[in-house]
């Protein structure tokens, strides 16, 4: 069972793992009902209490709502916490809308679809597609009423730019009204670690809970294909594939892949209050686990190290090829948005 964090006291602690749904979406490859259910299940069986969701990623929502509804009997509505965002409907700037009457409009929404009177978190989606001012002086004022009314619990911002995510924080701390959640995603794993250096910024401006998100870039450092549509460029996309080639080549040896080490090295750094890790089926569920469990043990955030000889050695070359890139992170938003 993953280690839990507390969120409020008095309230349903976090889980140190949570299980992103965006997978549900079909984004990362096929995610029939019964896989998203039996997912959703064997990640609450492990002590998972957070799953994360999306107007903006398909029927996310909406699969995830028949899950947790054929599971209500064995997991209860207090046993978890949904968190979902507002503001991003689509891929480009222009179905995005931050309207204190879309937000309201979208929550609604959100409720029916996950079959729930109150949503536990709900962020603003993708912050840095829009102005700041539409953020911090209409979306999170109309969240801070809802909370107020009961109807969302935490309040807070998601996106990839570390430096824009921290502004807005800094602002709801100047204003008196510092945000519950920031998520950040892809921006600590294998290949960028730089959310680490920007957690203290953002404990420093209020935030109660920091969650980081995909410890495999978005399909970037799984075994596969990487997605089509990855914005990263296409120096990283290569080096990825000379870690993927060379892991391949040791299997014989060393029985590990690059996901398995991605996940480890992601998981081993204990200043974040939840690694979201998306899991479209129940043995991807399992093996985030293991990955977990093991982390805990190697530390390789610390500069631990594997027992096995082989397996060190291919993590010292993975880290020696993706070392470059240290510093590096693709335009958000991307130009053809």
């Amino acid at each position: 069972m993953a280690n839990s964090t507390n969120l409020v006291a008095g309230r349903l602690p976090l889980s140190k793992i949570g299980l992103g749904c965006g997978v549900f979406s079909g984004a990362y490859g096929l995610a029939p009902q019964t896989d998203a259910t039996r997912a959703v299940r064997a990640a609450l069986i492990n002590g998972v209490n957070l799953v994360d969701t999306s107007p903006y990623y398909g029927d996310s929502e909406l699969k995830l709502g028949s899950a947790l509804l054929e599971l209500k009997d064995e997991f209860p509505r207090s046993s978890y916490q949904i968190c979902t965002k507002v503001g991003r409907y689509g891929y480009h700037i222009s179905d995005f809308d931050y309207s204190a009457k879309r937000i309201s409009e979208s929550v609604q929404e959100s409720m029916r679809r996950l079959h729930t009177d109150y949503l536990d978190i709900v962020l603003c989606h993708d912050v840095e597609f829009v102005d700041i001012a539409q953020i911090v002086d209409v979306a999170l004022p109309k969240l801070l009423e809802l909370k107020q009314q009961g109807l969302v619990r935490k309040v807070g911002i998601s996106g990839y730019p570390l430096d824009v995510l921290l502004r807005i924080c800094q602002i709801q701390q100047e204003r008196g009204t510092p945000l519950d959640v920031c998520l950040s995603y892809c921006n600590l794993n294998l290949h960028c670690q730089a959310l680490a250096a920007f957690v203290p910024k953002l404990r420093a401006a209020g935030v109660e809970t920091v969650i980081a998100a995909s410890p495999l870039s978005m399909g970037l450092l799984s075994d596969g294909e990487t997605p089509e549509w990855h914005p990263a460029k296409s120096e990283l996309k290569n080096a990825v594939k000379q870690c993927i080639d060379l892991v391949r080549s040791c299997n014989e040896e060393s029985k590990i892949s690059l996901a398995e080490i991605a996940e480890s090295y992601a998981f081993s750094y204990g200043d974040v209050d939840v690694h979201l890790v998306g899991a479209k089926t129940a043995q991807e569920v399992e093996h985030a686990f293991r990955a977990y469990t093991h982390a805990q043990k190697l530390q390789l955030f610390a500069s631990g190290k594997y027992e096995d000889d082989n397996i060190q050695n291919i993590y010292a070359q993975i880290k020696t090829i993706l070392e470059p890139f240290a510093e590096y992170t693709w335009p958000s938003p991307p130009g053809n948005a």
